[in-house]
């Protein structure tokens, strides 16, 4: 909508970077894995100061592993940990037991 249209470049970004975490999440809960790598990876690439970025890296790599693209899971695990040294301590559970699940 039209309040969008008037937010600073970076918010509308947040919040385009979320809706499209969003939007990936509901596809992986669905099993459509390629489709939403395809969001992840756009908001990994796109909106990397979203707040849901380094979740989407984490969803990233588990989508490309459910498509037994393990090494591309890997590498995605390798960027969060190299883009986002700072994310919360779940997040960053959550890669290490996917990294020793895909054993990366």
């Amino acid at each position: 909508g039209l309040e969008h249209a008037t937010a600073p470049a970076s918010e509308r970004d947040r919040l385009v970077g979320d809706a499209t975490h969003q939007l990936g999440e509901a596809m992986y809960q669905r099993r459509q894995y390629r489709e939403a790598a395809e969001q992840f990876l756009k908001v990994s690439t796109d909106y990397p100061r979203a707040s849901r970025a380094p979740s989407s890296l984490l969803r990233l790599g588990q989508s490309l592993n459910a498509l037994g693209e393990r090494e591309a899971a890997c590498a995605a695990y390798a960027e969060f940990n190299r883009k986002y040294p700072n994310a919360n301590a779940s997040t960053k559970q959550a890669v290490l037991s996917e990294q020793r699940r895909a054993s990366c």
